[in-house]
């Protein structure tokens, strides 16, 4: 069975097993930790995913866990791809006459990713991210989520040469967002690719239409702090780039880390304060075992940058896989950790964030097993 097929058969089977990815979540509430994710944090969660319909969770879906933070909460991600079911429902949401401006962007870029003859479907192809905002505040309305495009293997490698490729990305982002077309915010974009060395490429880019307009992109490929202070100090980061070179140096000095992703916002008036450094501990990712992140996790409690209680439950909870019994029968549960964040700002390192991914994928039972019982089941 190809992967495609894969997808068709698991969001076949979410179908039957709930009507939005907050009552799924719900049901596989046993496989998601309580002391991470609860109270107040947990049920705004739920209504944030009470938006998206279950048929998501047949791709990469995911949380932002603050690491800091005692409260136990996080942000919600999910994936859409092009040429699903998933898909098809946004594209006809947008389309009614009753579509708020997010869903109509969204259908958009659904729609201009499904033309094969589309600049932006060669250089982003079919998937994005969305990303909501969770606020325990039970006064905070419904927000639109961060839209996030990744340019598929090279299209923006960093050598300065994919302009038209760039700029077909930042109008999109603009377009799909509501944002007025701004040439100066692209200038700044186009020079802050120029600045990226061979060996570097942009590798995700996005807007959040809630927040203060910016373009974030993901540069990644570094592998040492030099080279993480030289980029921060040619592209202008108002910060102190060696800041982000002593943190990165307490990883590198563990051999914590493969490669790094920078994290920037990008206006008209160039590069925004907060900076992001993600950390992968291997050149492959979707890494569902532990032991990879072992280094990382143990450097971010020596340095602070993480509660030692969080840190202990995200070793103990955020990888493996098990087999889930639900209404449609079996779904293979698969969870572990795609990245940790740092987030800095000027002077000092704010936080620590754990980006945990899950996937639910349909299984065939084996002869002889029983069907039914509930999603929240482990298989012996």
């Amino acid at each position: 069975m190809s992967i495609n097929e894969a997808w068709v058969a698991t969001e076949e089977r979410l179908v039957r097993e709930a009507d939005s990815m907050g009552e799924l979540l719900t049901r596989i509430r046993p496989q998601i930790s309580a002391r991470l994710i609860d109270g107040p944090g947990w049920e705004r969660l739920l209504e944030r995913a009470q938006e998206t319909p279950a048929t998501m969770a047949a791709f990469p879906f995911g949380f932002e866990i603050p690491l800091q933070d005692p409260v136990p909460r996080a942000d919600f991600g999910v994936t859409l791809v092009g040429d699903s079911r998933t898909a098809a429902l946004y594209q006809n949401r947008g389309r009614s006459g009753e579509a708020d401006a997010s869903t109509a962007g969204l259908a958009w870029l659904l729609d201009e990713t499904d033309r094969e003859d589309s600049l932006l479907r060669r250089v982003v192809g079919r998937k994005m991210l969305l990303e909501f905002d969770v606020d325990p505040s039970p006064d905070r309305g419904r927000q639109a989520p961060g839209v996030f495009l990744y340019p598929v293997e090279g299209a923006l490698a960093g050598d300065g040469r994919q302009m038209e490729e760039l700029g077909a990305v930042h109008d999109a982002l603009a377009h799909a967002c509501g944002f007025s077309p701004v040439a100066a915010e692209r200038r700044q974009l186009e020079r802050v690719y120029r600045m990226l060395k061979s060996g570097t490429l942009i590798k995700a880019a996005g807007a959040f239409p809630a927040r203060e307009r910016a373009i974030r992109i993901a540069a990644t490929g570094f592998r040492t702090a030099p080279g993480v202070m030289a980029f921060l100090e040619r592209v202008g980061w108002p910060g102190d780039p060696a800041v982000a070179g002593a943190a990165v140096s307490s990883f590198e000095e563990r051999s914590a880390f493969a490669y790094l992703g920078v994290h920037l916002d990008i206006d008209a008036n160039g590069v925004g304060p907060s900076l992001g450094l993600s950390l992968f501990p291997d050149d492959n990712e979707w890494l569902k075992d532990i032991r990879h992140w072992t280094a990382i996790i143990d450097v971010i409690g020596e340095q602070g940058y993480g509660l030692a209680e969080k840190l202990k439950e995200l070793a103990r909870w955020s990888t493996g896989s098990t087999t889930l019994f639900g209404r449609a029968g079996p779904l293979m549960l698969v969870r572990g950790i795609h990245h940790i964040k740092l987030v800095l700002r000027e002077d000092r390192v704010e936080q620590a964030k754990g980006y945990v991914f899950f996937l639910m994928m349909s299984v065939r039972p084996k002869i002889g097993t029983a069907r039914g019982g509930t999603a929240g089941g482990t298989a012996p």
